[in-house]
């Protein structure tokens, strides 16, 4: 009884990546995409490039310090963040690690607490953790050839508070390299109608030498949204997708477009920090979270070109990604379903088949994380239905040999790795086989966890101290717990229901900025 449970995982993995291979040659419904990658060009000579009038993005050397980024927050009232160089830590972490495992595996080998199923899982996904880790850590910030980027940035609206909003504009009005345009749509909110922020903006805009417009427009959903300022465009090579709650760090723009000097990359991801992250716990293991995940695997996959999913609060793509793709972008379906939601990681998908798709580790923005469990519940249910369904797309439409293929396959293996191991460690070993739960089994995840939160120290932020930095740290065993008994489950909720759409958010405001 004790072998029947291993072998079992073993043949769901390999059922999971037949699934896969069955998907990619038989899944013909749905969005269509082209599975092939495009001829790579420069932006702005020929196709692609939007064209007319506006301002220009500047290049210069940013700020550097964490002396001058707080002098730039007192004198702005805006939150300012930078990285720091990894140094040491991220090999230090993986060394300790190493040592631990091997005294782990001369303990459970010796005394024969776990079976052998359990030690070769623990084995994976530690060496899995440990390469990423790594190979993270090398990511630095990308820094160009000193090219000129014209710049437009997208926002939809949607029920936002209106000192979000204005915190909002102010940090792009504030850019130490303005965009050439901006464009906002109003989405049809139903909380009112902006007047006195849109008019303000409009004014503020007109005197730092930036086109603008405010539309306001019938409720289609955010891809609307985004197209319809988009079609606004008069001239631009890139455009930036910021969310209403975001607040770009005053580099932001400056740093985002940096990687696009190498012609190959399509896309370039931001880090979102939570502007909350000192309101209560959810906000802080949310916060961990979130940045962990930004700076372990997507800076992992970055190394690779292959960052598989933006985050809508700052990511930067060329005109063209969206320009050959709008119909498909707006007209997503899945079971025969409209889908409205995960439109970052779609439009991520359009630039991964042209090209690259790199993170910028030093292109920051802040935002309102959810601070409350209903709000939390939402969205994570959202992310998870989309993730799933973009999924399916990868792995129909990119190539096997790609990295991106692979990590979205085994990415689902690990999943039910994960998952296999707490329920036979739980429930099967303690109700069936009338063992006991090892401590060293609860231990080696929480190591795990702490691991990974290492490059969570490494970001500086101008409202946070170094001691407020290094307790959030201490919260990653709390954050690998949350991941592995709420968000997990909820995940595979989000799998089971997948074909429920809807934007399933704020029908009101939810997030202010008090």
């Amino acid at each position: 009884m004790t072998w029947s449970f291993g072998p079992l995982v073993l043949l769901i993995c390999l059922v999971i990546l037949l699934a896969c291979f069955a998907v990619k040659l038989l899944f013909k419904r749905g969005t269509q995409l082209r599975a092939v990658r495009a001829v790579h060009r420069r932006e702005g000579h020929g196709e692609g490039r939007v064209t007319g009038r506006g301002g220009v993005v500047t290049v210069r050397s940013p700020v550097t310090t964490p002396d001058e980024a707080q002098r730039s927050a007192d004198a702005t009232g805006l939150p300012r963040a930078l990285m720091r160089a990894g140094g040491p830590l991220p090999a230090v972490v993986v060394v300790l690690g190493v040592v631990g495992w091997l005294c782990w595996r001369v303990l459970v080998s010796r005394h024969h607490v776990l079976d052998a199923w359990i030690v070769w899982t623990f084995d994976v996904l530690f060496v899995i953790v440990a390469v990423q880790l790594v190979v993270a850590g090398f990511e630095g910030r990308v820094i160009g050839r000193g090219e000129a980027h014209r710049v437009a940035v997208l926002v939809p609206l949607y029920n936002e508070d209106p000192d979000v909003v204005v915190r909002m504009l102010s940090a792009l009005l504030h850019q130490s390299s303005p965009p050439a345009e901006i464009h906002v749509v109003d989405d049809g909110s139903t909380q009112g109608a902006y007047v006195a922020e849109r008019d303000w903006f409009i004014r503020q805009a007109a005197l730092a030498g930036i086109y603008a417009s405010w539309q306001r427009t019938p409720n289609e959903g955010k891809r609307h949204a985004q197209v319809h300022g988009f079609r606004k465009i008069r001239d631009a090579d890139l455009f930036v997708t910021v969310d209403s709650d975001s607040m770009l760090d005053a580099e932001a723009l400056h740093e985002i477009v940096q990687p696009f000097s190498d012609p190959r990359v399509m896309s370039v991801a931001g880090v979102i920090l939570a502007i909350n992250n000192r309101e209560n716990l959810l906000a802080r293991v949310t916060d961990v979270i979130f940045v962990g995940q930004q700076l372990i695997d997507r800076s992992f996959m970055s190394q690779l070109g292959s960052v598989m999913v933006n985050s809508g609060g700052l990511a930067a793509y060329r005109c063209s990604i969206l320009a050959e793709n709008i119909d498909t972008y707006l007209n997503e379906s899945y079971l025969g379903r409209h889908v409205e939601f995960s439109d970052d990681s779609l439009l991520t998908l359009f630039a991964l088949l042209h090209g690259r798709t790199v993170q910028q580790p030093s292109a920051f923005a802040f935002a309102w994380m959810p601070d409350r469990w209903s709000h939390h519940y939402r969205q994570q249910e959202r992310w998870f239905r989309g993730s799933f369904i973009r999924g399916l797309w990868r792995i129909r439409f990119l190539p096997v040999l790609s990295w991106g293929w692979w990590r979205q396959a085994t990415g689902w293996m690990q999943i039910w790795l994960v998952i296999s191991v707490f329920v036979y460690l739980l429930l099967w070993r303690p109700l069936v086989l009338g063992g006991g739960v090892p401590p060293t089994v609860v231990l080696v995840p929480l190591a795990i966890g702490l691991a990974q939160g290492s490059r969570y120290i490494s970001v500086w932020r101008s409202d946070t101290t170094g001691p407020q930095r290094y307790a959030s740290l201490l919260l990653s065993p709390v954050a690998t717990l949350w991941s592995a008994l709420i968000l997990r489950p909820l995940r595979v909720w989000g799998m089971v229901t997948s074909a429920k759409m809807g934007w399933n958010t704020r029908q009101q405001v939810e997030v202010t900025s008090q």
